[in-house]
């Protein structure tokens, strides 16, 4: 039971990143530990007072009332979540919506036509004509305030394939979405938000940093959000305007990922990409690799995190928050662990260890309990280093 109790309180603290809040409390009991030893007791709690402070104004949030929040694709998933919570916090939100007439779209008006703080826009971001109707909408309905907020959730799944194997029309259908759409709404809503010294907040994804192969079309473009987003938080510093960046892990389940790619799903559709390709090619590749990839994609759909509240709560927050992260990795302790690892680990063993779980030497299966090879040594550690210290102090 104590055991459950502390890996629930870690896991939650790194899914909300409540890192401040978990060392401030470890440095806390540390220096109660060894408080016959003065100086350095004094200098942690100096770096836990430091980090409580830092935890306190990462709470300070802004006055709602007033504020405008543009969020594109509230047709379902986080976005829908992400209007319905902004408004309920007091923003007056405008829900992009691909289809104005689609179940997601038609609540979202029920909620407006209560509160008249939530405006349902049809709105897609490939169109620059409806980018700019829903510029001329926004501006005719804006608060007391203007429009404080922009959340570029609007996002285009793609159908699982190697890059050889992806034909154009699927690059560009992805682009088009994840990445000029972003641009174009963003250009186009730019002006509203440096005037009223707002926020910004674009969605990458844990793949930017994972970089698997056979979802390269969908990575490529969130790599490219994120290395926008960096360049346009650096530019906006001079207008006092904050872009953050939003990584969500494998929240496969809760975007219903499996299904999301039309009739059949993500299976259906990157086997009928292979029937689709010139018979050297699938000599080449052989249809065990297409099958491999489809079990592992299958697999990181079951071991998925099944509540979006997290990524829609950080999404928010970069929206409230007085003083907002530039960055909010909304990850799994495993996810994180096998994202860093991949990032940071030298290539030669990166490579080995992607290699070891296409080939299913590695089972996929296991990644959802890599997190117990960080938390059971770090609680070991913690323990014994606490009885050392307790024991010089005596």
């Amino acid at each position: 039971m104590i055991w459950e109790k502390t890996e629930a309180f870690v896991v939650r603290s790194i899914m909300e990143q409540n890192w401040q809040l978990f060392l401030s409390f470890i440095c806390f009991n540390f220096a109660y530990l060894i408080s016959n030893f003065s100086l350095v007791c004094y200098l942690l709690c100096a770096a836990g007072l430091t980090l409580l402070i830092s935890a306190f104004f990462n709470t300070l949030s802004i006055t709602c009332k007033g504020r405008g929040v543009l969020v594109t694709g509230c047709d379902t998933g986080f976005g829908h979540e992400l209007a319905k919570k902004l408004h309920s916090c007091g923003f007056t939100v405008f829900a992009g919506c691909l289809d104005g007439r689609s179940n997601g779209a038609i609540r979202l008006k029920r909620l407006g036509d209560e509160s008249g703080r939530l405006h349902v826009i049809a709105i897609d971001v490939t169109s620059q004509e409806d980018v700019d109707k829903a510029l001329c909408y926004v501006e005719e309905n804006l608060p007391e305030h203007g429009l404080w907020g922009l959340v570029n959730n609007a996002g285009q799944s793609s159908s699982l394939g190697f890059l050889e194997w992806t034909p154009m029309k699927i690059y560009e259908k992805v682009m088009a979405v994840n990445v000029f759409g972003v641009f174009r709404v963003t250009n186009a809503f730019l002006p509203l938000i440096r005037k009223s010294q707002g926020r910004i907040v674009n969605v990458s994804s844990i793949l930017a940093r994972t970089l698997f192969p056979f979802s390269g079309s969908y990575t490529i473009t969130k790599s490219v959000i994120d290395a926008y987003t960096t360049i346009l938080r650096l530019e906006m510093k001079r207008f006092n305007v904050k872009v953050v960046v939003v990584e969500p892990g494998n929240f496969m389940t809760a975007t219903n990922f499996s299904t999301c790619n039309g009739q059949g799903g993500f299976a259906f559709n990157s086997r009928r990409m292979w029937d689709q390709l010139d018979e050297k090619i699938q000599n080449d590749y052989g249809k065990n690799s297409l099958e491999r990839q489809i079990c592992i994609a299958e697999k990181l759909v079951e071991i998925s995190e099944g509540e979006p509240s997290y990524v829609v709560n950080a999404m928010a927050s970069g929206i409230l928050r007085l003083y907002p992260k530039n960055r909010y990795f909304i990850a799994s302790l495993s996810d994180k662990i096998m994202a860093c690892s991949i990032q940071y680990l030298p290539l030669c063993i990166s490579d080995l260890l992607v290699s070891g779980i296409e080939s299913h030497t590695i089972p996929i299966a296991i990644l959802h309990y890599v997190k117990y090879l960080v938390l059971v040594p770090s609680f070991v550690i913690l323990l014994l280093l606490a009885a050392v210290l307790r024991t010089i102090s005596v």
